[in-house]
């Protein structure tokens, strides 16, 4: 087991996220599609609430995997999504430099599918030195079984397999200066949150000011 070098902070770390592409977002099973599109877009507004460089890549956009979700590309719309024609995203020199400009050691990856798009660049990265970070509930696979396989063997290459809120958590670090952030990323993305949250609207002394400060107005909509 690898213990990383330190804890994931905004000015340590590069966010990749690979390979979310509408068709392989279609026939990759393994999670729920509702709870995968929020997990993805969890990730992905936890790096942009940070200002994290974001590094996006497909592959074989015109064929059967199609083109980034256009959920994402609304996230980012100045990033540039690399298209490339290798499977694993390290061995393509257009993005393996795009990582390298970020002068991040620290990567957190995610991809569809675990088993190649994530677990492939994960583990060339962890040979170059890196601290890899692969956010498992924002990738999925044809079925559960392929997941499992592949988080052991990613655990036992050295990566960190992690979960996207245990990422937001991570980075927020202090409730009272990013509590904002922790809000309403979970109330917008977390079923179970948003729950809580609309509970505590309802009935707490005290909500119009935790609202405000968390900038919700109103119910927050699960997407």
């Amino acid at each position: 087991m690898t213990l990383p070098t330190s804890e994931l902070t905004p000015d340590n770390c590069a966010f990749l996220m690979i390979d979310h592409q509408v068709g392989l977002f279609q026939f990759l099973t393994s999670m729920e599609p509702l709870q995968l599109k929020n997990n993805i877009l969890g990730q992905a507004k936890t790096a942009k609430a940070f200002d994290i460089p974001v590094i996006m890549g497909t592959s074989w956009p015109l064929g059967p995997n199609g083109p980034t979700m256009p959920e994402l590309v609304e996230v980012f719309p100045d990033v540039d999504i690399i298209d490339r024609p290798f499977v694993n995203f390290w061995n393509d020199e257009t993005s393996r430099k795009a990582v390298e400009a970020t002068g991040r050691k620290k990567l957190v990856i995610s991809g569809l599918a675990t088993e190649v798009c994530a677990a492939f660049p994960a583990i060339s990265a962890l040979r170059e030195g890196y601290e890899v970070y692969v956010v498992i509930d924002a990738c999925a696979d044809f079925n559960k079984e392929i997941t499992e396989i592949t988080t052991q063997r990613l655990a036992a290459a050295g990566a960190i397999v992690t979960t996207w809120v245990a990422v937001l958590a991570e980075l927020c670090a202090n409730t009272q200066v990013n509590g904002a952030h922790i809000g309403t990323l979970l109330a917008h993305h977390m079923p179970q949150y948003y729950a809580a949250m609309n509970n505590f609207l309802a009935t707490a002394e005290h909500a119009d000011e935790v609202a405000n400060g968390i900038g919700l107005t109103g119910k927050p909509p699960i997407q």
